[in-house]
C-alpha cells in the first residue's frame, strides 16, 4: 500500500498498543510509525510530503527533530 493508504488508517477510532507500521514503496523502506501509548506516535519519514500531510491532518502535532539518517 502507499504511504498516504498507510497514514489513512490511523483513524481515532483505532487504538494500537505498543505497535509499529512501516511503509515501503519499491522495497524502500519510507515511513515507520511507532506508536507509544493511546495519544503519542513517533512518525520517521523519507519524503516531507508526509510529515506535511500528518501537519494538516493533526494540526497539534510537534516535531521533535530531523534525521538525516535512513529509517
Amino acid at each position: 500500500m502507499d504511504t498516504l493508504t498507510l497514514l489513512s488508517l490511523t483513524t481515532p477510532f483505532l487504538q494500537l498498543i505498543d505497535a509499529q507500521a512501516h511503509g515501503f514503496a519499491e522495497d524502500k523502506e519510507m515511513v515507520v510509525l511507532t506508536e507509544v501509548d493511546s495519544s503519542l506516535w513517533d512518525v520517521r519519514v523519507v519524503d516531507e510530503r508526509v510529515l506535511n500531510e500528518l501537519h494538516r491532518h493533526c494540526p497539534g502535532a510537534t516535531d521533535i527533530g530531523v534525521t538525516a539518517s535512513p529509517l
